[in-house]
């Protein structure tokens, strides 16, 4: 697809915080990364999806929905090796590509307004980084332009992309999300399943 931005969703980890493979958790009847999966399809950019650990039991999890796997081998390396991975992935099938749209699979409550605010002002500032920020921190979801993929297909470390957006400072512009929230432990789980519970609740009333 000419000239379009690309979603690359990182779950490749062994989720050591968490205990077992994060990915595959429920998520209000779903595996996590199924969850996070679908809702960067609706947004209508392509996806890729890099899994890692566990990556047969991750790319069942994600059987029947519209997305691109690539199986990173040197996922242990840290989240810097599976972002290159997916670069890597997207020059080769999206040579096109005008931005990647950096995700991680544990970010479940991702809300769909963060997409497509991302995604309509990359499309009038091609040039922009754009980057998710939540209590003052920033970090995923990122857009970066295509000028930067160089820099990302050679990507290493454990700290994914903030040392890039540290680098690109200048041009950095920040989304507000309250979405944003990593799963990194159990804790972190159920506070998220209480959350989409009590939204689902909301709706319904």
């Amino acid at each position: 697809m000419a000239g379009s931005v690309v979603i690359v969703l990182l779950a490749a980890g062994e989720g050591r915080r968490f205990g077992s493979v994060k990915q595959l958790a429920d998520v209000d009847g779903e595996p996590m990364v199924r969850r996070s999966a679908r809702r960067a399809i609706d947004s209508g950019a392509p996806v890729i999806v890099v899994t890692g650990a566990d990556a047969e039991r991750v790319e069942d999890a994600l059987t029947g929905l519209a997305v691109h796997v690539v199986r990173h081998a040197a996922w242990a390396e840290g989240m810097g090796s599976s972002i290159a991975a997916g670069i890597r992935e997207l020059r080769r099938h999206f040579p096109h590509a005008t931005g990647a749209l950096l995700c991680l699979a544990d970010q479940p409550m991702i809300e769909q307004a963060l997409f497509e605010a991302m995604l309509t002002r990359h499309r009038v500032a091609g040039d922009r980084v754009l980057a998710s920020e939540h209590d003052d921190v920033m970090g995923p979801p990122v857009l970066f332009p295509r000028d930067c993929f160089e820099a990302l297909v050679d990507w290493s470390g454990a700290r994914g992309a903030h040392a890039l957006l540290e680098h690109e400072s200048a041009r950095v512009e920040r989304f507000s999300s309250h979405g944003s929230i990593d799963v990194d432990t159990p804790d972190d789980l159920q506070r998220v399943r209480a959350a989409i519970g009590s939204t689902s609740r909301e709706t319904s009333v």
